[in-house]
């Protein structure tokens, strides 16, 4: 049933939304969100633990000799298996949340603009997918084994809590996946036309800086190698993103000539 004055666009009576309008939109869509990542949680739970054992591999693999994983809290297991399922649930229900995003933004966009749903949801999901899996087979490895090891001695050994380093790994995880749907936002908004080619060259150098703040961010420790890892995909791809606009930004139409004045003919000008 549409809520009052609001109709399943999100567009009021009038044809426009409020303020108080795009809040009830928002709650909406989010509301969606967390009912499509309680469904996938569901199936997702009866197979936490062979997630579980597969999400961990990369940490598993690169543990010093006679180390492993442990809990040090009763629920601590328990808890982790619940974590699990939601992440899981979450990367399942990613084109769905994709869809409900372009559904928030879709009211204020024009006809032909809306035409882009099937590529913004698709090479979403796809971009996404990618950045967790390069954060899963080429970078988390790499920053395991360095952060496992390096530090590791005859005295000194690493016995990660299950908890720790799930909450890290998925940290990686989810950055990596963010960072890769960067040339998807940039074909967005160049389609759009909010951003050009032109523009982002420009502030390249501000961009150098922006990505290794995020890159600090996202990354869940501060060691070196993690930020190299999360810092060298996010400039990579904002070049990637100028080119995309270069490619796929709305064409701005030339301006039109303007018509030639008549002459004007003086008294001796005659025919």
């Amino acid at each position: 049933m549409e809520e009052e004055g609001i109709n399943e666009e999100g567009i009021n009576k009038e044809g426009r939304m409020s303020f108080l309008d795009h809040l009830t939109e928002l709650r909406r869509r989010l509301l969606w969100c967390v009912l499509a990542i309680f469904a996938v949680f569901i199936p997702a739970y009866a197979y936490s633990e062979n997630i579980f054992n597969y999400l961990m591999k990369p940490i598993i693999e690169n543990l010093p000799e006679g180390s492993s994983l442990i809990f040090t809290m009763p629920a601590e297991g328990f808890m982790t298996y619940l974590k699990v399922s939601f992440f899981a649930a979450l990367f399942g229900a990613i084109p769905f949340i994709l869809y409900q995003i372009w559904k928030f933004v879709a009211p204020g966009l024009y006809k032909h603009e809306k035409l882009i749903v099937i590529p913004f949801i698709s090479f979403g999901t796809l971009f996404f997918l990618f950045g967790a899996a390069f954060c899963y087979y080429i970078a988390a490895p790499k920053a395991f084994q360095f952060l496992l090891n390096e530090y590791s001695s005859e005295y000194v050994k690493a016995f990660p809590s299950i908890r720790e380093a799930l909450s890290f790994f998925m940290a990686l995880l989810l950055g990596f996946g963010l960072i890769f749907e960067f040339p998807l936002v940039v074909f967005v908004l160049a389609r759009l036309g909010l951003v050009t080619s032109g523009w982002l060259r420009r502030q390249w150098k501000y961009a150098i800086l922006i990505s290794a703040i995020v890159a600090a961010i996202l990354t869940p420790t501060t060691d070196a190698v993690s930020m190299m890892f999360m810092f060298v995909p996010i400039v990579i791809f904002y070049g990637l993103g100028i080119l995309v606009a270069w490619l796929f930004g709305k064409k701005r139409p030339a301006p039109a000539e303007e018509p030639e004045e008549p002459e004007e003919f003086g008294p001796n000008d005659g025919f």
